[in-house]
């Protein structure tokens, strides 16, 4: 059921508040937290796997390649792209799945602008939730690395801003997908045409200049190719990083205004 015209005249129209975000953040994390440790199970154990099955079992076939003119181990890498990927898929799925449960099953959302909130506050609250666990699977995927030796533990302090900059953007990307979709099963749309794309082509596994010019172009504007390109840094960044910097923020702000909007249809028609 749609919120009334009157609520929603009322709930939009207040101001935006830091606090009302940050409660709205908070129950989430509460939530998460009544349950951590299942939930940390994935950003630990996804590294692991990634890092034993492609890192150690191509190594020996690879060896070194050649990354901005430079040789470079593949195991190290391999490592930042895991640290981008983590951020890419707990941001997402939070963003998507668990924003889409809560406003169509558990209909927390609903709940929550029966009190003192907007729906700005709400939507903030979901968004940031999203980026935090982007980044919490960040963060432990780094730590792994840096006990690998395979990314510098001072390299950590100059990433995290990366992190969650790239948790905000994939954050918003699942926060608009919850706003479109009518289904759950239809969140597998948006999965194998945006996140296995990125997933396969955007450098993770190797460099994307192997691949042929045209699809290479198309790799580096998908937004998790700009993201591994930043986290990388530490081997070296591309000529043009900048303009992957502004082109991120771009997609972000793009991002959140539409799933904003969608959402806010969803609710209140």
């Amino acid at each position: 059921m749609k919120l009334t015209l009157a609520s929603q005249t009322s709930k939009s129209a207040l101001p935006f508040s830091v606090w009302g975000a940050y409660s709205v953040w908070r129950r989430h994390a509460s939530v998460y937290l009544s349950t951590w440790r299942v939930n940390f199970l994935p950003p630990i154990s996804e590294p692991l796997f990634y890092l034993m099955a492609f890192g150690l079992g191509l190594s020996p076939i690879v060896g070194d390649l050649t990354y901005l003119g430079r040789d470079v181990p593949y195991l190290k890498f391999l490592a930042p792209g895991t640290i981008a990927l983590g951020v890419l898929f707990q941001s997402f799925f939070e963003g998507a799945y668990g924003s889409f449960i809560r406003l169509n099953f558990q209909r927390t959302w609903q709940a929550l602008l029966t009190a003192p909130l907007t729906f700005t506050d709400v939507f903030m609250g979901d968004w940031l939730w999203a980026m935090t666990r982007g980044a919490i699977a960040g963060v432990v995927t780094s730590i792994v690395t840096v006990l690998f030796g395979l990314y510098p533990w001072w390299g950590m302090v100059v990433t995290f801003p990366v992190i969650v900059a790239c948790g905000l953007l994939f954050g918003a990307l699942g926060l608009y997908t919850a706003g479109i979709v009518r289904t759950i099963d239809q969140i597998n749309v948006p999965v194998f045409l945006l996140l296995i794309p990125m997933f396969t082509l955007s450098g993770v596994y190797f460099p994307r200049e192997t691949l042929p010019t045209a699809l290479n172009w198309i790799a580096t504007v998908l937004p998790l190719a700009g993201a591994i390109d930043l986290i990388r840094w530490p081997m070296g960044l591309p000529t043009w990083w900048p303009v992957q910097l502004v082109w991120l923020v771009g997609l972000t702000a793009i991002a959140a205004w539409l799933a904003w909007g969608q959402i806010h249809r969803k609710l209140f028609g």
